[in-house]
Order: structure tokens, then sequence, then C-alpha cells
């Protein structure tokens, strides 16, 4: 007999012994169940020459009677209602407790709270990325329940936790240029300058430095990444990094300028607009520098810079409509 034959053969076996105590297994169909139990065994790592494998088989057989059960819930009720009157039926409600619908439905709180705590908010509350953090967490929480019921091991929280915050770190890198640790710090420094605005108050850089307890080095680099990227909280992931490195060439934004023939429209547009906007306008479209150099030489973030840019732009079309 193949160890695949042999499997089978096991599970039948227990599969027995299960619905003697749980009736409801009569309404799958055991060469169905006997077929994917077979083909995930693998999955499993079950060794059919193992008997140590018995608590391994026991939550299989659970996982995929439930799958293929035409009444998935009617098996809940039955497998909460067991009798601990022998080890068999006491074996089966605890691996009920952690079969991973089970596990995902009581512990939704770990997801909102690691959701809570790595979006960062801002002025605007931003609740589309705090839910875009939440299905990301709610992801994680499913897989983590998927691996714990394979091979549990301590508690489930301390398991699901650090999928769960890998997964949110990884969704922040992505939707972000700034690393989380530096945004946390950005976002201090921010609050930190609204108290002072709202005490009236003025902090030295000293001050400033010593309550957020950073190095001078640290707190020097801090200022440098705020200069370019503000909060890091207003950053639009659907552009490109690359596209900040390299003049503003696209033709919905550049056609208004290049392709207006009469250059002394042009030149009285220019007269007519009035700092920052014009300083905006003249260094990235007539001397083609890149969004990051014109923000850097303005001192702006370049969420603030990109605010600018779409006045700068929406005056010089009102003033060359105007003639």
């Amino acid at each position: 007999m193949d160890d695949n034959s042999l499997i089978q053969v096991q599970f039948m076996d227990l599969w027995t012994s299960c619905q003697s105590l749980l009736e409801t297994l009569s309404l799958v169909d055991v060469q169905q169940f006997l077929t994917r139990v077979a083909a995930q065994a693998a999955s499993w790592n079950l060794d059919a020459d193992k008997a140590s494998c018995e608590a391994d088989r026991l939550r299989l057989l659970l996982l995929v009677a439930r799958e293929l059960h035409p009444l998935p819930a009617r098996l809940d009720r039955q497998l909460a209602a067991l009798p601990g009157s022998n080890e068999l039926a006491r074996a089966l409600h605890e691996a009920a407790q952690i079969m991973p619908h089970k596990l995902v439905e009581t512990h939704w709180e770990l997801v909102r709270k690691a959701a809570a705590r790595y979006h960062i908010p801002s002025k605007v509350e931003n609740e589309a990325e705090f839910q875009e953090l939440q299905s990301v967490g709610r992801e994680a929480l499913f897989r983590a329940a998927q691996k714990y019921y394979k091979k549990p091991r301590g508690s489930f929280k301390g398991f699901a936790w650090p999928l769960i915050r890998e997964s949110m770190r990884e969704e922040q890198a992505r939707r972000h240029p700034v690393p989380f640790k530096i945004r946390k710090k950005l976002a201090a420094l921010g609050a930190l300058r609204e108290e002072a605005h709202l005490r009236e108050l003025t902090f030295s850089k000293e001050e400033i430095r010593t309550r957020l307890k950073l190095s001078p080095e640290e707190f020097h680099e801090l200022l440098q990444i705020e200069a370019v990227w503000g909060n890091g909280l207003e950053f639009e992931t659907d552009v490109e990094l690359e596209d900040i490195e390299a003049p503003d060439q696209r033709l919905d934004q550049l056609s208004m300028l290049l392709e207006i023939e009469d250059q002394r429209r042009l030149d009285h547009a220019m007269d007519r607009m009035i700092d920052p906007e014009k300083t905006l306008i003249a260094r990235l479209y007539f001397e083609e520098k890149t969004l990051r150099e014109v923000a850097e030489e303005m001192q702006l973030s370049l969420p603030s810079f990109k605010k600018l840019h779409k006045k700068a732009l929406g005056e010089m079309k009102r003033l060359l409509n105007r003639g």
C-alpha cells in the first residue's frame, strides 16, 4: 500500500470515529473528502507512518470537512456543543476553537489596533489610508490563522501580531517614500510646532531637538527630510518617484506654454504673475529644472510645492485667456 492509500485509510478510520460524535458529517461526500485530505497531506507534512500526527490529522479533517460541508454553520454549532465525555470529543472541541475562521472572528481587534498604531493621522484625516491598512491587516490575519492552525504553538496573538505588523509596514513603505519611523518623528516635530503656535511660544532649534530627544546629526537629517517631503503624509502615491527627478514634460501641463505662438502674450502673462507662482513657472518650465530642484530652491516640501504648482498653472491659464 502506497503512502497516499495509507493516508486515506487512516483518515477513513478517523472519519468514522468523528462521525459517531458529529452526525452532521454525514452530509459530506466521503470520497471527495478522502481525495482532498490526501492531496493536502503533503502541505501539512503528514507522515503516514507517524502516529504522532494524530492531532494534525484531526485538524485537517475538520478543515476539509467544513470546506465541503453544505451547512458549515451547523457543523460549527455541533462542534461547540460537543460534550467532554471522551478524549476524542475534547480533541475535536479544542481543534474547533482554533479553526482559521474562528481565529479570524475572535481576533479582529488585532487588526484595528495595528492599523491605529501604524496610521499617522494628519490635519486632514486620511480615512482611505486607514481603511487600506485595515484591509492589508485582515489579509495578514487570515494568513496567520491558516499557518497557526497547521502547527499551533504558543498564543495566537503572539503568533499573528508580527505578521500583521510586517504587512502594514510593507504597505506603508509602498505608499510612502519616507520610512515609518521618520514619519513618526516628522509628526512629532509638527505637533511641537503646533503647540508653540497655540501657546504663542518660540522654541529654538536646540530646544526642539532636546524635546524630540534627537542627536544633532539626527535632528539635522530630520530637518533636511522635512524640507523635501514635508510631513511625509500628503505624498501622492500615484506619481512615480522618478517623475520628481526630471523636468515636467507632460503635454497636459506644458501645452498651454509650448503651444502658444504669440510670445508677446506669454511674456505679458508672466509679467502680470506674482511670486511665488511666477518664480515656480519660470524655474520649472523656462529653466527646465526638476520638481525637486525647484522645491529645494524655494524651500518648500514636495507636497506643498505640488499644491503651489497646481495654483500657478491655473493662474497662468487665467492670464493667458484674458489676453
